[in-house]
């Protein structure tokens, strides 16, 4: 192996350590209490959320930003979520999900159908017994749809094996 090769790769490798740093279980921190717990700033999403677990930093407005091994900024307060990814790393921005349990895992809640692309659509469904609305407000069970669509009564029809998993 070169010399160049080799700086190349101890380079890369310091990158990684660096980042993985910020990413790691090992640096986020039990003190803080969860984002998704404690504010409204996460989004739902399916069972298969990407696990980001980082201790973050929530401003006023909402935004979330991952906080590193620096304290946050005045008028921020710090987080941990388990659950998110970073969509601008430059800045840092997080978005951080709260994953539902996949609908079609509950007996009874999906019905045989195919993927049809442009006539379904994924979506946190609130469901009492076998009957599902749309939305996450309600007295029932919050799940994750994959592959379903709305029906004229307001209700939703879950459909199984969908082509996309999450």
């Amino acid at each position: 192996m070169s010399h160049k090769t080799s700086l190349a790769l101890t380079a890369a490798a310091l990158t990684t350590a660096a980042l993985g740093y910020l990413l790691t279980p090992g640096s986020a921190s039990a003190q803080y209490r969860d984002l998704c717990d404690s504010t409204r700033v996460c989004e739902y999403t399916g069972p298969n959320a990407p696990v980001l677990d980082a201790d973050v930093c929530l401003d006023g407005a909402g935004q979330v930003r991952l906080k590193g091994p620096s304290p946050c900024s005045t008028g921020e307060v710090a987080f941990h979520t388990r659950y998110g990814e970073v969509l601008d790393p430059v800045q840092q921005l997080v978005v951080a999900y709260i994953p539902l349990e996949s609908a079609c895992s509950i007996a009874g809640l999906c019905v045989p159908g195919e993927y049809s692309e442009g006539s379904t659509t994924a979506q946190g469904i609130c469901c009492i017994g076998e009957v599902c609305w749309p939305g996450f407000d309600c007295g029932g069970t919050l799940v994750w749809c994959e592959d379903g669509v709305c029906n004229e009564d307001g209700t939703v029809t879950c459909f199984e094996g969908t082509a996309f998993p999450y």
